[in-house]
């Protein structure tokens, strides 16, 4: 969402020594009585940073436990993202555990993927897919009124957390979300992308959220005892099937693949995950349908960019018998991986399920290097210098940047 604008305030040495303290204390707990004690205390001290309005106590705490103490920094992240999507509310005279969570969509399409409001036709039929297949019977819940791209969902801890507390408000009363698009930041116009359904549920404290959280139910039968289970990748499949359909007016033209829906940072992560390999798969079938060549034409070079560590690898697509760059994506490193990752060995298996088998594995050490006139990335060719990406003269022309 828009930052407003807040008067910045200055860190609290105090502010961020205790909270490095407590963070500390969790990840060197040795048993789950003194994980809770140092739980809730953390989880005090990051809701009052939170209310504070202001995320530079959190982020500095952060600093120093990723330079000291690697596994508070671990256990720091999750307690911030667990005060920001994840409380207790009290609606009707009723005590609520609530829940925040994104349902992830990978896309692409040649046309332009949809952003913006969703239709109440389809936020309806949405809504009831939601309460057929994925909530647990008789769940309250919130949808957001609008399909989020990346650069709309909200920017830091205390504005996601101001986002959470009014889906949890509207979950608790059976409502929906509406959202102001004016509020929001406008969507970039990319090959692959990923949109995003958000919302949240309330349930009676200690009660369960969702189908998988249900017991194996058995039936008697007369020719035995049959069992009926809700296992996440059973529900995935039939949620597929299901939302597929509900959405396809809305992606039409579009090529579409449904995650999860999941508590917001974790099915975020994962989106960030899976949208890698399948933006490389869009990539190869835009190029093969667009040029009219099969895969086999083609040439990937791989080459890792590096800030003051590794930050990503781009994959550059060219002609095998050409230097000249068609196109690039960025693999972004995500979660903890690093330079001692099997990255590239992910990459290349990708490439290689996607049809490339002429492939270019570069070890330079490249900066991190953009265009200055139209701020893309730059990307490597074969031998190994940083260019900008063309499409070529005889090709269809194309108005979007892959992802």
């Amino acid at each position: 969402m828009k930052k407003s604008h807040i008067p910045r305030r200055t860190k609290s040495p105090r502010a961020v020594q205790e909270l490095t303290r407590l963070a500390a204390g969790l990840a060197a707990s040795g048993s789950y009585t003194e994980d809770i004690f140092w739980e809730n205390r953390l989880g005090l001290k990051i809701n009052a940073q939170l209310r504070t309005g202001d995320d530079q106590n959190l982020e500095k705490a952060l600093e120093v436990l990723y330079d000291t103490d690697p596994a508070g920094y671990g256990e720091f992240i999750y307690a911030i993202e667990a005060a920001i999507e994840c409380g207790t509310l009290t609606h009707g005279g009723c005590i609520y555990d609530v829940l925040m969570f994104a349902a992830p969509l990978l896309t692409w399409s040649r046309f332009s993927i949809p952003s913006g409001p969703i239709p109440e036709v389809i936020l309806n039929n949405l809504r009831e897919q939601f309460k057929i297949h994925l909530l647990f019977e008789n769940v309250k819940f919130s949808l957001a009124d609008y399909l989020f791209s990346p650069d709309q969902l909200p920017r830091g801890y205390h504005l996601t957390h101001e986002l959470a507390g009014r889906l949890w408000a509207a979950a608790a009363g059976g409502q929906n979300l509406h959202m102001n698009p004016r509020q929001l930041a406008e969507t970039g116009c990319f090959l692959s992308d990923t949109r995003y359904l958000l919302g949240a549920i309330a349930v009676p404290q200690g009660k369960p959220m969702f189908r998988w959280q249900e017991a194996i139910r058995t039936n008697q039968a007369s020719n035995g005892v049959s069992g009926v289970k809700s296992s996440k990748q059973e529900i995935l499949l039939t949620w597929k099937t299901e939302c597929d359909e509900a959405l396809r007016s809305l992606f039409q033209g579009c090529a579409l693949e449904l995650l999860l829906p999941d508590g917001f940072f974790s099915a975020w992560r994962m989106a960030d995950r899976l949208a890698r390999p399948y933006s490389m798969h869009a990539t190869v079938d835009f190029l093969q349908s667009t040029l009219n060549i099969p895969a086999s034409n083609l040439h990937a070079v791989v080459a890792p960019f590096h800030d003051q560590l590794l930050e990503e690898y781009r994959v550059s697509f060219t002609f095998r018998d050409r230097n000249d760059v068609l196109y690039g994506i960025v693999w972004a490193l995500v979660g903890e991986e690093d330079e001692n990752s099997d990255t590239v060995t992910k990459i290349e298996t990708t490439l290689r399920e996607c049809g490339i088998t002429h492939i270019t594995l570069l070890d330079n050490r490249f900066p991190l290097e953009y265009c200055e006139e139209c701020g893309a990335p730059l990307f490597p060719n074969p031998e190994g210098e940083v260019v900008h990406a063309e499409f070529p003269e005889e090709g269809e022309k194309v108005l979007v940047h892959l992802h």
